[in-house]
């Protein structure tokens, strides 16, 4: 007799862009999950491209993983990112209420700007700061304190994200793989509510890094010059 083939998982793929100001956690998350490993030192961010793969028994999700500049120097290169991707994480330093407010004056315009149908998720990052003794010291200072999750809650509603999600790339890793297993739910069941959540069996990722932004802008204009993204 044959030998019975286990049935494979279904496979979907789904495009995130992580958008934000700088030094907003958005690198720290990706590396996190891409690596294990958190980066020990700051390196400015160009554009990076990061892969991931999320594996139930059910389906396999392919996530291509688009890591932005939040430098006003690449206002006019980053939209380029944005062309057919699925969901958009919004990304914020919870010990940094500016970058909450960047959410709203800067980040917002431009999703709507350049991928007006793509969902959106907010991101808070670095929690572990909210108990900083000197992040919190110096946030006194200026008669400020670190974002709470209702206040985080609240600016997700004025945004119109699908939700709000918070995560601390440096002290926990299962945030941070849940923020991905999140957006890529969210890709995955467009009009619905999200499903109950069920066990992740495994988690595999490679790093590649774009050549340069001439690659990229090249790449992207023989594409598709003036296409708006939109969710697939």
């Amino acid at each position: 007799m044959k030998e019975r083939r286990t049935p494979q998982p279904a496979v979907a793929r789904c495009k995130l862009v992580l958008v934000g100001d700088v030094q907003g956690g958005k690198t720290a998350m990706l590396q996190v999950l891409a690596k294990d490993c958190y980066p020990e030192t700051y390196v400015p961010t160009v554009f990076e491209n990061y892969t991931a793969c999320l594996e139930s028994e059910e389906q396999r999700v392919e996530l291509s993983l688009w890591d932005t500049s939040g430098s006003p120097y690449y206002d006019n290169v980053r939209p380029l990112c944005y062309s057919d991707s699925d969901a958009v994480l919004l990304c914020f330093d919870v010990s940094r209420p500016e970058t909450l407010d960047s959410a709203l004056k800067k980040w917002k315009t431009e999703i709507l700007d350049y991928c007006p149908s793509t969902r959106v998720l907010l991101v808070g990052c670095k929690t572990d700061l909210r108990t900083d003794l000197s992040t919190l010291m110096e946030l006194s200072h200026q008669k400020q304190a670190p974002i709470s999750y209702e206040q985080g809650c609240a600016v997700a509603k004025q945004l119109g994200a699908e939700i709000y999600l918070e995560c601390s790339a440096f002290t926990s890793e299962k945030s941070v793989h849940s923020v991905f297993r999140t957006a890529s739910l969210v890709c995955l069941n467009k009009g619905s509510p999200l499903p109950p959540k069920s066990p992740t069996r495994s988690l595999s990722k490679r790093l590649l890094h774009l050549p340069s932004r001439a690659e990229l802008i090249s790449s992207a204009f023989k594409k598709e010059k003036a296409k708006s993204c939109s969710v697939m």
